[in-house]
């Protein structure tokens, strides 16, 4: 009598080898094309969000130096009758809200810190004048009518180097509401040659 390891064992047919190689590199090679489409998909998707809120908070932080000019400005105007001038890395004497002055009713300093070029989000330069008419802006159009209402003494922030995304951004949320654009009218003027950008703070 036969014992059962005297039996044959039945096996399957094995594919060649040559077939079976091939199966398994054309399998590894969609699954790695696969992969790196999902990566790069994801890695697109993260980056476009990234950038978006890297823009928004520049402009956030320009509208916030706005807000915090606007209420310094106000109080020295009161105080002293004068409109203030706040120029980034000057002496104190022309850093009329940061720095010590002598002019009668002065009672700040009425900014925590002085302004600096570190306060431009876009890399360039801010100055803040006493006048509305400077670097090549004629003034300002408040009421988008047309007709340029603020053209002398008004405490007007000028920034270098801003895009138009974040001129565009900035001049929707202070001029919204009004007509034109970020060339045109209201209290944000934007140059599309030099990238310049004014905003009227206080007038």
């Amino acid at each position: 009598m036969l014992s059962s390891s005297q039996f044959p064992i039945a096996r399957a047919p094995r594919a060649p080898r040559t077939q079976r190689r091939r199966t398994l590199r054309a399998f590894t090679l969609i699954e790695i094309v696969i992969a790196v489409a999902v990566l790069a998909l994801i890695v697109g998707v993260v980056a476009m969000r990234a950038g978006g809120l890297i823009s928004k908070g520049k402009s956030t932080s320009v509208l916030q130096l706005t807000d915090t000019l606007k209420v310094a400005c106000a109080s020295y105007h009161a105080d002293t009758n004068q409109f203030p001038w706040e120029y980034s890395g000057y002496a104190a004497t022309d850093r009329k809200l940061s720095g010590t002055q002598t002019i009668a009713g002065w009672s700040g300093p009425y900014l925590e810190k002085p302004l600096t070029n570190g306060s431009n989000p876009y890399g360039g330069t801010v100055h803040m004048y006493a006048y509305a008419n400077v670097n090549g802006n004629d003034g300002f159009d408040t009421d988008a009518d047309g007709t340029v209402d603020v053209t002398a003494n008004a405490c007007t922030l000028w920034f270098t180097g801003v895009p138009e995304a974040e001129a565009k951004a900035i001049d929707a949320t202070l001029d919204k509401g009004l007509g034109g654009t970020a060339n045109t009218g209201g209290r944000v003027e934007w140059n599309t040659s030099n990238q310049y950008m004014w905003i009227l703070v206080h007038f």
